[in-house]
């Protein structure tokens, strides 16, 4: 695997990492509701070809009203691929730089950033609305207490 190459190159005499912890470091379980998501290294590279990627148009970012009609969970699940997404970029930046080649598609980052951000928007005006209910809510109490305790 790809950690034990790693560490046999680090240390010359003796690998720093077994077979076995070099397996568990590369691929980690997440322990969800249903079942369990197997993640591993590849998730931080594209997996279509440079000069395929070159070629091909880019879409759009997702705007703050298409988001709106989203339920919370469909919320988080996009912040999560479009996370993933983000630090596969920043990988093949990081790839392209130190092998002196072009980033293709170097407008994918900021997209995602903007889907990203339009996220947070949609979250925060949410959240306002949500004070401002309870923020109501607690004066309308006030004031019904105030009434019944006039009487």
């Amino acid at each position: 695997t790809y950690l034990t190459m790693l560490s046999s190159l680090l240390s010359k005499s003796k690998p720093l990492l077994s077979s076995t912890t070099a397996a568990c470091c590369t691929t980690r379980w997440i322990a969800s509701a249903t079942t369990p998501l197997q993640m591993s290294l590849d998730d931080f590279r594209d997996l279509v070809p440079r000069e395929k990627r070159g070629r091909e148009p880019v879409g759009r970012s997702w705007s703050t009203k298409e988001l709106r009609r989203k339920s919370f969970e469909d919320l988080h699940k996009l912040w999560h691929v479009l996370y993933k997404e983000k630090n596969m970029l920043y990988t093949e930046l990081q790839l392209s730089r130190r092998n002196q080649l072009q980033f293709p598609q170097a407008d994918r980052i900021q997209k995602v950033k903007k889907g990203m951000g339009a996220i947070r928007h949609v979250l925060g005006e949410r959240k306002k609305e949500k004070l401002a209910q309870f923020a109501l809510k607690t004066v309308e109490k006030e004031e019904a207490d105030k009434g019944t305790s006039e009487d």
